[in-house]
């Protein structure tokens, strides 16, 4: 995988669900500066970044369930392993779960819900099963595909009022750190680094740029999104609008275009299905590594059904919530595990050996 390709693939996993609800979420938090959490959290994803090249780059040519034993031991290191094939594996059953309501809502509202289940397995066991370099392709492919959904963003101004984020500051400090909190989550996917490490061809060449170039223009993708939902709505109809992106684009209609929404939601669901493909990959390669397996395709053949099959039968607005949670909680400590094992590499004297 090339650094182009690294570019893509980061920056396809972090753009996903997130998209349509991202605005309500940040509003609940920090009211009319939510714009400013999305700046503090995308700087402490570059930071976090930072760490994570400084950890693979200890080990190269391997990935995080390669490098996680030599640094802690085999059986702490299988338990580590284990946790992020869980994490993995947690999160693109959320996605999927809040994917199908989203589907069901603005959608397809009278489609058996079984029928987006199977297009969405189909798709994901399709392209999740192929080699890194297959799955990174598709995400340089389908690139292009922000652009138009930023076009699309900003084919309106005439209803945008900027008095609607006066005055800036005014949620405080407290409540600018609270949503980075809650935006935060919505930045997930640049994680996948430690499993792609070892498959990246930076030719001598660090590959801090483009992880940093993807983060920042996710960053960017989301402060767009949040700023156009603000300048659209007044703080007191985004108590009621919980995904304010559809909605806002629902109102619009082009002379040669009555949906603007559905353009929008059509192209954002193959971003969603890139995301779970990349977790799915994810998983796969974990559990290949706790279960000896040769490939990661025979995991990805077992366990993409399983969490289709379970995440149908979780459709429940509380469960959701449920599920939402743990993600939240687990995914504090999973993103911060690397930080720890790049400490204990670094004061063990823990490195890879350079295979040529």
């Amino acid at each position: 995988m090339t650094r182009v390709q690294l570019f893509a693939f980061i920056l396809q996993t972090q753009i996903g669900i997130a998209v349509l609800s991202v605005p309500y979420d940040l509003h609940k938090d920090a009211g009319a500066d939510g714009w400013i959490s999305v700046l503090v959290a995308g700087a402490i994803v570059q930071a976090i970044l930072f760490a994570y090249v400084l950890l693979c780059k200890r080990f190269p040519k391997q990935n995080l369930f390669d490098f996680t034993p030599i640094i802690i031991g085999q059986w702490l290191g299988k338990v580590v392993n284990a946790a992020y094939t869980a994490h993995f594996l947690l999160t693109t059953s959320l996605i999927i779960l809040l994917e199908m309501t989203f589907v069901e809502m603005w959608i397809l509202p009278f489609t058996n819900p079984w029928l987006v289940l199977v297009a969405n397995c189909i798709v994901c066991t399709y392209l999740a099963k192929e080699p890194i370099r297959v799955i990174a392709r598709y995400n340089v492919l389908i690139t292009f595909l922000i652009i138009v959904m930023l076009g699309i963003m900003m084919t309106s101004f005439r209803s945008m009022d900027y008095r609607y984020l006066l005055p800036i500051g005014q949620s405080g400090w407290s409540g600018v750190i609270a949503g980075a909190k809650s935006s935060f989550l919505s930045f997930l996917g640049f994680e996948v680094l430690l499993v792609l490490s070892g498959d990246v061809r930076s030719e001598g060449k660090s590959f801090m740029p483009p992880l940093l170039w993807a983060n920042g223009l996710a960053t960017f993708f989301f402060l767009l999104i949040v700023l156009v939902s603000y300048l659209n709505f007044s703080q007191e109809a985004l108590d009621f609008i919980p995904q304010p992106v559809p909605y806002y684009l629902n109102g619009i209609s082009l002379p040669f275009l009555e949906r603007l929404d559905l353009l929008f939601l059509s192209i954002w669901l193959v971003k969603v299905t890139a995301t779970q493909i990349s977790y799915f990959y994810c998983a796969g390669k974990g559990l290949s590594q706790l279960f000896h397996l040769r490939d990661h395709a025979k995991a990805v053949y077992f366990i993409v059904p399983l969490v289709c099959a379970l995440g149908f039968f979780w459709r429940s607005e509380a469960r959701v919530k449920h599920l939402g949670k743990i993600v939240e909680y687990e995914s504090y400590v999973i993103l911060g595990l690397p930080i720890v094992l790049l400490l204990l590499a670094w004061l063990l004297g823990k490195r890879g050996q350079v295979t040529v």
